[in-house]
């Protein structure tokens, strides 16, 4: 009997009952098989101890199987950029990809660039130069939202319904009594940003609410959230719910109620458009949209993956990944 570090492909297919072919596919996480199918082959390359020849992989394909994600370098620490990241990382890996995170820097004609196979591209920026050269650099790429309109269309685009998630948002907030709900948001340069505000404007307009729509840096800091919701609480104009749209910053606008005497929850009511550890672990926890970050990762390499090994050309795809409102003690009065 030869040694696992010996077994090769054909002993898989043969112990597993299979083709070569199906083997292969079972194992690189491709191809059009049934799950218990898949499950089946890895069952026995594990107990066999198979190992995959990477480097044989690459030459036969004739790429190097590793995969650039870009993320704007001002908001990498963001808890939802760190998720999307793990959630790619854990699609490339299960294909046997490495997946390299772009220095803010890079510049496609770089020779570091040209040892990609692909590109993942998360929010992409209308005026964000690194990110528009990457985007117009010509290799395989795949989104996490819509990118700018004049750039060349990606493979494909992983989307969140944000017009829906706002509204839903805005719709369990008049649910809690809120009649004067102030929308705290980023400027038009992303399209979650723009598809938000267009959503909160609309749902103003269906509702005969007058909006309130305060425009906050990309990147805001819980300080810059409890300097702006101070600014429209001491205007007198009658907020009585806050959301803001940056990720991690909503905690600032726990402080300026606080610091105005207002209780979370009944006087005012905060949430987030974003949800993370900050929102669950804040006093109290504020209600939030779970953007489900990990699983849009996850599903931005894949797509990306599945461009790769395509024999054929493939056309432009969306796909739209469904949200979670996460209501918590920040918008539930007490009884």
């Amino acid at each position: 009997m030869p040694r696992a570090s010996t077994r090769t492909l054909l002993d898989v297919a043969r112990e597993a009952g299979v083709s070569r072919t199906t083997a292969s596919a079972a194992l690189s996480r491709t191809g059009r098989i049934s799950e218990e199918t898949r499950a089946h082959v890895l069952r026995v390359a594990e107990q066999l101890g198979y190992a995959p020849n990477i480097w044989a992989r690459k030459l036969r394909q004739d790429r190097v199987l590793s995969i650039g994600l870009y993320i704007p370098a001002y908001v990498f620490s963001r808890s939802y950029y760190m998720d999307f990241a793990f959630g790619a990382a854990e699609a490339a890996h299960a294909r046997d990809v490495s997946l390299v995170l772009l220095a803010t820097t890079l510049d496609p004609a770089d020779p570091a660039f040209q040892l990609l196979d692909g590109l993942i591209v998360v929010d992409p920026l209308d005026d964000d130069p690194v990110g528009r050269r990457l985007l117009a650099a010509g290799i395989p790429t795949v989104t996490g939202e819509f990118g700018p309109a004049d750039l060349p269309e990606p493979d494909g685009v992983v989307v969140t319904d944000h017009p829906d998630a706002i509204r839903r948002l805005l719709d369990h907030l008049a649910g809690q009594g809120a009649q004067r709900p102030a929308l705290l948001a980023p400027d038009t340069t992303s399209h979650w940003s723009r598809a938000v505000r267009a959503g909160y404007l609309d749902w103003c307009r269906e509702h005969e609410v007058e909006p309130l729509l305060t425009e906050v840096p990309f990147d805001s800091t819980p300080a810059d959230m409890e300097e702006a919701t101070g600014r429209l609480l001491d205007a007198g104009v009658g907020i009585d719910a806050v959301i803001s749209a940056p990720d991690g910053a909503a905690v600032g606008a726990l402080a300026a109620a606080r610091a105005r005497g207002l209780n979370v929850g009944t006087d005012l009511l905060v949430a987030s458009y974003v949800d993370g550890v900050v929102m669950q672990t804040a006093v109290p926890p504020i209600t939030a949209i779970d953007l489900r970050p990990r699983a849009v990762g996850h599903e931005c390499a894949q797509m990306l993956l599945d461009v790769l090994d395509a024999t054929e050309p493939r056309e432009h795809e969306v796909r739209e990944l469904p949200t979670e409102l996460l209501a918590r003690e920040s918008t539930r009065p007490a009884r």
